[in-house]
């Protein structure tokens, strides 16, 4: 196999292969995830084997990374009998390091000594090549012997290749490793790998993979097939993470029983050759996927990178998860070890059985030398402890292992933790749950976690309540807060139902003080935001951005983002709220803030929806539902379903508008629980009134009259959809009396779909002379804000009133040249779809774009666009 533009790297492999003069006989490679690492490992071992050299070694995997000596027994598994050749002393040594026989662990040079004496005796049968993948995987007590080892391979037949992830800027060389650097391929190679592996893609598409790869090789692979829930992510989104979102979504286009056993197999090691659940075709259908490929272990198959591993653990949800950790705690009964962190991963709830067992296997892990992991299997055993004062002592013990393997800040760090435990073990589970829910969006977790301690976390439990909208849990968080000392969760648990006063929100804000805490200050803005407070406190919302971005408590500058993003929106400042949405998805992904990242989803696909960007809403839906419904996220299924009903109503399929509607809340019921339930009370009605469904509007209509005084904007809604349903002339009087409400023109998005349905309703009674002025304004509002789809409607009722709607001018355009490009296929007939194909595009790509061309050009149609077109010259294109 030629390998393209890795010519030093494969001279230095052969020549540490070859032990060439004045050349150390290690090479350790490393680099970015992708850059071709692997590849050249292979390459290295291929030639050793031309050479007629054995190769020892293996792969470090995520999980066994907690097993001490785990990478030790896979570089001996294959040699056992050479034990034998060895002196008793060291013999011994690594049986009982192995676990081949009872007794204390030696001290770690004895074991290192005995390790090279083992491969010293079998490089006497011929030379040996070590080499081990993801090396950084690999268990820290078995790294330090194979440090030692490295250090003295000349004497003897051998030599090494590691592959591992990059140096951090901290990490310190060991003087006598030869580290390698693989790094991004130059542009001449690039191009040539490109054109090999993707013959005949256009020029810019090919210029674009290539500018995004920046001479990755597994980028410059995988980009041009990945799923467009790539195009989700932000702009400032790291080349990994788009790599394994893009597995990701191959990863869901599988059926749940596939997914299920990869998951199984990814938390396994990497064992596929261990999974015969899968037939013959599943398997076929996993490599045609891109997720497995063939090579030489015993089922032929392994993961294609470890990026898939990665990508099918993050995409399982945490049930999933923690169901897969129990399969495998199961099949490892007889390894106590690997049991162990099993089991830890599979429990959440305090279990004194799980945590005794854990315990007793970290002990024993100390006795055979890995201190520094039985220190954290100690600190999981507290974690389930149900008992503050036995949570207390496995802490304690933690520290004096912690304190003996040098980790004198952890030792201290965790007494500190036993003397919480003891004064406030509330608190303590308090932040688990709040950890558990924040990075995985585990709500049932959390809840469990927090349910069985009276006054623990209240404020914790709100937050979770109003994500999963389940009656019964706020039926038993009402019983948690009602009493408890925690105001501030009183207050949210009274706003998130619906029974919050805006001067009670109003007050606690005036009264927070410059320094406030970050999380009390975005607590209270999100209150704000029940009750349309929210543009008095901007200052706020910019401190938790400004502030907290950088080192600071980056979840509240997430939420910040989102309040920013929500605030933009409802002003109709929607290229501030995406700017906003984006930055704030950017910092989630980076963190692994799940919840917070899928708030800012929503926020964006409600953006698309509003432009009319049809194609945008569903992707930005798909990915939320996709993640939400196996958490039983009932907030983000609601905000999703809001989105693909604004999103129809814009091109008027109102049937699949009143579906969706209706699904957030039913006709004539508006649920407490239900967070988005009241402000869905417009779209609704209108949407029913729309299908002839006049008894479900009115209905609803009624049923929503108790919610008016609740916040300005919802008393707007109220009123129209009251104007809906009334006889005309009474339905004109309601109109006119929601639009004179105070300042209803700071919601310019609201504002301009009461008027446009007043105008609609004034076009239907033959008064297009009052008509007339309600359209155009609405028409107005709706192209100042890029309510493109909207601006069509208002323009085509405004048509239907006998006014000539002429083109908006717009001499300077702005289109960049892709949105050129884009506007000229499709002036010249293409689809969506086409012209997705031909530019290497998703059509939601492709969609986005033309909702952003048709104000450039003053036009609301495709029809347009050859004529608008032509008034464009190169000098306008940015």
């Amino acid at each position: 196999m030629d390998i393209i533009g890795r010519a030093r790297e494969l001279a230095a492999l052969r020549q540490a292969v070859d032990r060439a003069p004045g050349v150390p006989p290690n090479i350790v490679l490393h680099g970015d995830p992708g850059v071709g690492k692997s590849v050249l490992l292979q390459a290295g071992i291929a030639y050793a084997g031309e050479q007629g050299i054995r190769v020892l070694g293996g792969s470090g995997f995520e999980s066994e990374a907690q097993l001490a000596f785990a990478g030790l027994h896979q570089l001996f598994a294959p040699v056992m009998e050479y034990l034998d050749r060895v002196e008793p002393f060291h013999r011994d040594t690594l049986r009982r390091v192995l676990g081949l026989r009872d007794g204390p662990a030696p001290d770690r040079l004895a074991i290192s000594v005995a390790s090279l004496a083992v491969l010293a005796a079998v490089a006497e049968d011929g030379p040996v090549l070590i080499a081990v993948e993801d090396a950084h995987w690999v268990d820290h007590p078995t790294r330090e012997v194979m440090m030692f080892i490295l250090l003295r391979l000349r004497p003897y037949g051998l030599r090494a290749i590691f592959a591992r992830r990059p140096l951090t800027a901290t990490e310190r060389v060991t003087p006598g490793i030869h580290m390698l650097e693989v790094g991004p391929l130059d542009d001449e190679a690039a191009g040539r790998l490109l054109d090999l592996l993707h013959p005949h893609l256009p020029p810019p598409v090919r210029e674009r993979v290539l500018a995004e790869a920046a001479g990755n090789p597994l980028a410059i692979t995988e980009l041009p097939q990945t799923s467009v829930g790539v195009e989700l992510l932000p702009a400032g989104a790291s080349l990994r993470t788009r790599l394994e979102t893009g597995f990701a979504g191959r990863l869901l286009e599988l059926p749940p029983r596939i997914r299920t056993t990869l998951l199984v197999a990814a938390l396994d090691g990497d064992r596929l050759e261990h999974r015969a659940e899968l037939s013959p075709y599943e398997l076929l259908e996993a490599e045609r996927a891109g997720l497995v490929t063939r090579d030489s272990t015993p089922s032929g198959l392994r993961f294609r990178h470890p990026l898939v591993r990665s990508a099918i653990i993050r995409t399982a949800s945490p049930e999933e998860t923690r169901e897969a950790h129990t399969v495998l705690a199961e099949q490892h009964r007889t390894d106590p070890e690997l049991r162990m962190w099993h089991l830890a991963a599979a429990t959440v709830e305090p279990d004194e059985r799980v945590a005794a067992e854990i315990d007793k296997a970290a002990r024993a892990v100390s006795l055979k030398g890995g201190t520094g992991l039985a220190v954290k299997a100690l600190q999981r055993a507290a974690d389930l402890t149900p008992d503050p004062a036995a949570r207390a002592a496995r802490l304690e013990h933690a520290a004096e292992l912690a304190s003996e393997s040098g980790q004198l800040d952890l030792a201290q760090n965790l007494l500190d933790q036993a003397r919480r435990h003891l004064d406030d073990p509330a608190r303590a589970l308090a932040t688990r749950a709040q950890i558990l829910m924040l990075r995985e969006g585990d709500l049932d977790a959390a809840r469990r976690l927090l349910r069985g301690t009276p006054g623990a976390g209240p404020l914790v439990r709100v937050m979770a309540a109003s994500y999963a909208q389940d009656p019964k849990e706020w039926a038993e968080v009402t019983d948690a807060v009602t009493g408890c000392d925690d105001e501030l969760a009183r207050l949210l648990h009274d706003v998130f139902l619906g029974r919050g006063s805006a001067a009670l929100v109003r007050s606690a804000l005036d009264a927070l003080p410059a320094d406030a805490p970050p999380g009390r200050v975005a607590a209270l803005c999100r209150a704000a935001t029940w009750m349309d407070l929210l543009p008095d406190y901007r200052a706020r919302i910019r401190g938790l951005i400004d502030s907290e971005t950088g080192q600071g408590a980056v979840t509240h500058a997430a939420s910040g983002y989102w309040l920013a993003a929500h605030d933009h929106f409802l002003a109709g400042q929607w290229e501030d709220a995406e700017n906003a949405a984006n930055a704030g998805l950017d910092l989630c992904v980076r963190h692994d803030l799940d919840l917070l990242a899928h708030d800012l989803r929503c926020s964006l696909g409600w953006l698309a929806a509003a432009r009319g960007d049809a194609d945008s809403a569903r992707e930005y839906s798909k990915t939320v539902e996709q993640w939400a419904a196996p958490r039983g996220n009932g907030l983000h299924l609601s905000l999703s379903a809001r989105n693909l009903a604004l999103a129809a109503m814009a091109h008027g399929d109102y049937d699949s508008a009143y579906a969706y509607w209706t699904s957030i809340s039913p006709p004539g019921v508006i649920p407490p629980y239900v967070a988005y339930a009241p402000w869905a009370v417009f779209e609704l009605v209108e949407s029913a009134v729309r299908t002839g469904r006049t008894t479900e509007a009115e209905t609803h209509a009624a049923a929503a009259g108790s919610l008016a005084g609740r916040a300005p904007r919802l008393r707007l809604h109220v009123m129209a959809a009251q104007a809906l349903v009334a006889p005309p002339e009474d339905a004109v009087a309601l109109f006119r009396a929601a639009l004179a409400l105070p300042r209803t023109e700071r919601w310019p998005f609201d504002h301009a779909r009461v008027r446009l349905a007043l105008g609609e309703l004034q076009r239907r009674r033959l008064r297009p002379g009052e008509a007339r002025p309600e359209l155009r304004r609405a028409a107005d509002l709706f192209a100042g804000i890029g309510a493109t789809a909207w601006q069509q409607r208002a323009e085509q009722e405004l048509r239907a009133t006998g006014v000539a709607v002429t083109q908006r001018p717009n001499a300077a355009h702005g289109l960049t040249a892709q949105q050129l490009e884009v506007a000229r296929l499709a002036a010249s007939g293409l689809s969506n779809k086409e012209i997705g194909e031909r530019m290497f595009l998703s059509s939601r790509t492709v969609s986005a774009h033309l909702y952003r061309i048709f104000p450039k050009l003053g036009i609301t149609s495709r029809a347009a666009l050859r004529d608008a077109l032509e008034g464009v010259t190169p000098d306008a294109v940015n």
